[in-house]
């Protein structure tokens, strides 16, 4: 389980929550096989401690990636939307432009790259 609050930030708007069920369609890393779209997925992809010279490091600087899957590119785009607004009042957004599509699941992915600074 990642230490980003990816699920909680998620789970706590009223938005995200209106578009899907958080608790049963947001996964880590991997969706179970056989998941009903619409869902999401995230995972970590990078990070670098900020080390200082005097101390230890006090943030980590860490990446993440979130993909939306749905059937229809629309649902897909609609829902990044709003994960990206709820998410970007505690990190930002680098890469605002995945777009994918997977054609043996017949499902469009849309998402984004972002950074989070954690304090330790």
């Amino acid at each position: 389980m990642s230490f980003l609050p990816i699920y909680r930030t998620l789970k706590a708007d009223v938005n995200v929550n209106t578009l899907i069920n958080v608790e049963a369609k947001v996964f880590e890393d991997v969706a179970p096989h056989d998941t009903a779209p619409p869902y999401i997925v995230w995972q970590t992809i990078s990070g670098q401690a900020n080390n200082h010279l005097d101390e230890p490091a006090n943030f980590d600087d860490t990446q993440y990636q979130l993909v939306v899957y749905a059937t229809d590119a629309k649902a897909a785009y609609d829902l990044r939307n709003i994960c990206r607004a709820a998410l970007e009042k505690q990190s930002w957004v680098l890469n605002p432009s995945i777009n994918l599509y997977d054609s043996k699941a017949k499902l469009y992915g849309r998402g984004f790259d972002a950074n989070w600074i954690l304090a330790r």
